[in-house]
């Protein structure tokens, strides 16, 4: 099975993402709005073992609600090869302090550390193909406007089976976060 961590959206900015899609404007797969999260840590391929410790691992964290503030879509991994089309997250204090709380709580149990910067960020599309200038006169045409900010008082193992037709996930465990 494959595992990682991530954070639901509320529906109001869920409705806001969607509202970005824009299936004639750019050639790409877009994500399902059902679909939308922030990832916190991608852990990969799990023995039912593995699974199970990594719950309680996670289920010890005492890390406190985190703010959340979207700041507008942009691109992974860089501007000039662009291939994945987002929203972006501010990388708060208290955001770093979860994925880091996340990441070390599974580093203990054997998943490995990370090797790329914690970029917080919501899939919109990934992007088949698209030049760069392309994609750089979609986001300049494309206002995300106010996205609304959120906290989140929980974080979620999330167990992604891929099909055909895209990813499923489905939510393995729930944990609340302090205050």
């Amino acid at each position: 099975m494959r595992l990682f961590t991530a954070l639901d959206l509320p529906d109001e900015l869920r409705a806001a993402v969607a509202r970005l899609r824009a299936p004639d404007a750019i050639d790409a797969r877009w994500t399902p709005t059902e679909q939308y999260h922030v990832t916190l840590r991608f852990i990969g391929e799990a023995t039912d073992d593995e699974a199970a410790r990594y719950e309680a691992a996670l289920r010890d964290l005492d890390v406190s609600a985190a703010p959340c503030r979207p700041y507008g879509l942009d691109v992974l991994p860089s501007r000039t090869s662009p291939s994945v089309l987002i929203v972006g997250l501010e990388r708060t204090d208290a955001l770093l302090e979860l994925y880091r709380a996340v990441s070390e709580a599974l580093k203990r149990e054997g998943v490995a550390p990370e090797s790329r910067r914690y970029r917080p960020h919501v899939t919109l599309a990934r992007l088949n193909d698209v030049s760069p200038e392309r994609v750089h006169r979609f986001l300049k045409r494309r206002e995300a406007g106010d996205l609304p900010p959120f906290d989140v008082d929980r974080f979620h193992l999330y167990e992604s089976t891929l099909t055909q037709d895209g990813a499923l996930h489905e939510t393995r465990a729930s944990y609340g976060l302090g205050d």
